[in-house]
């Protein structure tokens, strides 16, 4: 709606008259603006498009299937080539204007799908002709002797028909990648001139090159505006004497009784719909659709009213015809602007908010939204009316600017009051709802961004780049916006739908038979589907306005789905999903035919088990050989190009390959049949771990001290692997405990017992159990058993049951066993030992008396006898008596 009448404007505005103006003023809103004003039906027609395609794809199938005429199919072809020559010719005679390029892309593009289908029906049948001539076998030499007569005839016929079907076959490719060529280049003209336009330059606003002879025609325009007007008044006054005035004056007063019943009794529909805090999130939506539709619907039917009205009453002139349609539809525009700002913001009542933004910054973006709507709609209405009495460039150049800066400095002020609210009373915003103000720093950046660029390109001269830049923000915050309601109506209705316990589910569930859980993988990836549909048709509608036609991405899109040649081959996403299909197929009826043989057949044979198990084994791999077959065939894969590449690959595994293909073998086995799977605990050699990826060549392994383990595949296969969790994530604890041989052994279990029912994380089937594994000497043995849900628990489970068994043992006077050691065979030791012991006291007793006795004093000499004294010798000379 913002560039309802932006070519008209232009298409007039020059001095020397309506067309030299166009020609002088830059052409960019001659096709910008007629890109953004149908750029949504741009958008439905890409998916319609993609759609037809399906469709002629599906009937070009049903065409190679029963093979048309030859020469009706020639015919057409010739038909479509001429065709293709003159818009070649008119494409390259002069400098095209984006309507006209428009107008020939229209033109071309049937004719490539219709080209595609003939080609592949010639190219069929000159395959066929070429395997008839290759059913008679090679011409004879001329030294062999000569064929005979039928042969010979019916040899010339069949290299007359391949020739003729060969050279049709080539003709159809030449002419198809013509038409091929002249789409891409218009796109590339197309684009060249969005480009050139959007950019091209105009005198400054500040320059006096813009307001000298904008001053200079401004009275000539003035008089051309009372002109109009009287003109205007004029054709009204005549028209209202007619009879017909009456229907007129009914569809007019229709109009405004929608205007006015919007006014008054919508605020009454909006209270009907009020919603509690307590409302669900579905309930929310539904009410922003009904005030969206309500708000905008009225609008818009009373302005079509109101035009249709004026413009088959005759009261507008043909040139005030844009005017009158911007004014109108600018009004619906706001409409739609302020229904879709109170459905989704909601500043009075924030229970109903659907994006989750504060009160005070609710209020900001819907008065941010309103203001620069009307700033929006203001400027077509101008330009409009400037269009219609041909205003002067000068004018024009200047009305764009001025709202570009009007449009850049409201933002700007909006912008400085978007701020974060941490003062603000955040709890009416109901428990639904995230109040983080850094969710909408990215909207004022680019918000600042916006300001910047608009206000520098209005500034500098580029007013067609900053008119584009002020239509564009308002067009992709639109889109954005509705998009984002989509997608939440979307992933609410399919998860009311199919998860949870609604009425279809449990239908689905009763009468269909599916699962529960198979319902909710299947809202989700139906609501993956519809997400990714939306955001395409989102994507288009925001690169329509930048020269971006929806036919070149779904050309892109078919041709990476519909296939392309290389070679003989035709590389395709829909042959890649119809082999793949194939595939699943053929092991299904494998994995069911191996099922009856393993339930009914076998059961009720008396074959052995070694014998069963070998059928079982030829029956899935005769299967899986066979899917794999059709698969490939499904391709157009023969078996001589594989039988190639299978010596390829033979060669450049002789030369040093064989580690590499091996690892590359045992990783798609590993991938296949799954043995190991990433998050399974298990045990390589010495080493133990968890595992977290399995890549082609190697898988890797993390250890329980956080070092990771690179196994080559080859290793995992070939080598013996223990799954802790090959059949399920349940993991084992072992709780080893040795008591004294006094101890009551009921006492010992019941203690065990308890403490591991007591455990949140011990199972309770299969439920914890105490074996009493051996009587000892001096002790008794018991280990405890139970079942945690995951292996990883197993280390703390086990921790937690010893911290919860030592203090009940220890309640209950339960301890460890007291162990004596006997040793044998040291009689003879003994008595040495005692022998030298008894010497060594015997020698230390007799040191001690020996110091004993030192140290005593001498005893005195005894008294002499009385007896007759002897006579004494005589004394020496000089000697003492």
């Amino acid at each position: 709606m913002s560039m309802i009448a932006a070519s008209r404007s232009v298409a007039q505005a020059s001095g020397a008259g309506p067309s030299a103006r166009a020609d002088r003023f830059p052409g960019f809103l001659i096709r910008a603006g007629a890109r953004c004003r149908h750029a949504a039906a741009r958008a439905a027609a890409g998916a319609l498009r993609l759609a037809g395609a399906l469709v002629v794809v599906l009937m070009a199938s049903l065409a190679q299937a029963q093979p048309a005429d030859p020469g009706a199919a020639r015919t057409r072809m010739e038909a479509l080539r001429s065709e293709i020559q003159l818009v070649e010719t008119a494409l390259g005679s002069r400098e095209l204007r984006d309507p006209e390029l428009q107008r020939m892309r229209q033109r071309v593009d049937p004719m490539l799908d219709e080209l595609r289908v003939l080609t592949d029906q010639l190219s069929q049948r000159a395959e066929q002709a070429k395997l008839r001539l290759d059913q008679l076998g090679p011409k004879p030499d001329a030294k062999a002797p000569p064929e005979s007569g039928d042969i010979a005839a019916e040899r010339a016929l069949r290299e007359k028909a391949q020739t003729e079907a060969d050279e049709g076959a080539r003709l159809s490719r030449a002419v198809l990648l013509q038409a091929e060529h002249i789409i891409a280049n218009v796109a590339d003209q197309r684009r060249a001139l969005f480009a050139r336009t959007l950019f091209e330059s105009s005198p400054s606003f500040v320059s006096p090159a813009l307001w000298g002879p904008l001053l200079s025609t401004l009275p000539a325009d003035v008089r051309a505006m009372n002109l109009l007007a009287s003109d205007w008044l004029a054709t009204a006054l005549m028209r209202m004497q007619e009879r017909s005035f009456g229907l007129v004056l009914l569809s007019l007063l229709a109009g405004f009784a929608l205007y006015s019943a919007r006014l008054r009794y919508l605020p009454s529909i909006m209270g009907r719909l009020e919603t509690g805090a307590e409302a669900t999130r579905m309930k929310r939506l539904l009410a922003a659709l009904v005030r969206l539709v309500a708000g905008a619907l009225p609008a818009a039917l009373a302005s079509w009213l109101v035009y249709s009205a004026l413009v088959n009453g005759g009261l507008v002139p043909r040139r005030v015809e844009p005017f009158v349609w911007a004014l109108l539809g600018g009004f619906a525009f706001l409409a739609f602007v302020s229904a879709l700002s109170d459905a989704t913001l909601a500043p009075k009542w924030p229970h109903r908010r659907i994006f989750g933004v504060a009160d005070r910054n609710a209020r900001i973006l819907k008065r941010l939204m309103g203001s620069a709507a009307a700033v929006l709609v203001t400027s077509k209405a101008v330009e409009a009316l400037l269009g219609a009495i041909a205003a002067g460039l000068s004018l024009s150049i200047a009305a764009r600017s001025v709202f570009a800066l009007l449009f850049a400095g409201v933002l700007a002020y909006w912008l400085n009051k978007l701020r974060d609210t941490h003062d603000e009373d955040e709890a009416c915003l109901g428990p639904y709802m995230l109040v983080d103000g850094a969710k909408l720093a990215p909207l004022r950046l680019v918000g600042w961004l916006l300001v910047v660029l608009i206000g520098g390109a209005a500034l500098a001269g580029y007013a067609a780049f900053a008119s584009f830049l002020v239509e564009q923000s308002a067009w992709v915050v639109i889109v954005a916006t509705l998009v984002a309601l989509a997608l939440m109506f979307a992933d609410e209705a399919l998860q009311r739908l199919l998860a949870g316990n609604g009425r279809v589910s449990l239908t689905l569930q009763a009468n269909v038979g599916l699962r529960r859980r198979s319902l909710e993988q299947a809202a989700v990836l139906g609501t993956g589907l519809v997400k990714l549909v939306l955001l395409f048709l989102a994507g288009m509608l925001i690169l329509a306005p930048w020269g971006i036609e929806s036919a070149d991405l779904t050309s892109s899109i078919k041709a990476a789905f519909f296939g392309f040649k290389v070679g003989d081959v035709t590389v395709s996403l829909s042959a890649i999903i119809i082999a793949a299909l194939l595939f699943a197929l053929g092991l299904a009826a494998t994995k069911a035919l191996t099922r009856w043989l393993d339930e009914r057949f076998l059961p009720a044979t008396d074959l052995d088990t070694g014998l069963r198990n070998s059928m079982r084994t030829m029956v899935r791999y005769v299967g899986f050989l066979a899917a794999l077959a059709l698969a490939i065939s499904s391709l157009g894969l023969s078996l001589e190009r594989l039988t190639i590449v299978a010596g390829a690959l033979s060669v450049g595994i002789g030369f040093g390959l064989q580690s590499v293909v091996s690892n590359f073998v045992s990783g798609l086995i590993l991938l296949w049949e799954r043995p190991i799977r990433v998050g399974d605990q298990i045990v390589v050699g010495d080493g133990e771990g968890i595992v977290k990826r399995i890549n082609v060549r190697s898988t890797e392994i993390e250890t329980f001290d956080r070092s990771t383990v690179i196994v080559p595949n080859s290793n995992l296969i070939s080598g013996v692997v223990k799954n802790r969790v090959r059949s399920d994530r349940t993991g084992r604890v072992l709780i080893a405990l040795a008591v004294a041989r006094t101890a009551r052994p009921d006492h010992v279990r019941e203690v065990m017992l308890t403490a591991a029912l007591a455990h949140p994380q011990v199972m309770a089937e299969p439920s914890p159990r105490v074996m009493f594994k051996k009587i000892g000497e001096t002790s008794l043995e018991f280990e405890l058993f139970c079942v945690v849900p995951d292996v990883d628990m197993v280390g703390v489970v086990a921790s937690d049951l010893h911290f919860a068994i030592f203090p009940e043992l220890a309640q209950h006077g339960i301890g460890q066993p007291e162990r004596e050691v006997a040793v044998k065979g040291l009689d003879r030791i003994e008595d040495t030992l005692d022998e030298l012991v008894d010497t060594i006291e015997d020698a230390q007793e007799a040191q001690a008396a020996a110091y004993q006795a030192r140290r005593r004093p001498a005893p005195p000499p005894p008294p002499a006898a009385p007896a007759t004294e002897a006579p004494r010798p005589a004394a020496k000379k000089g000697s003492r008596p």
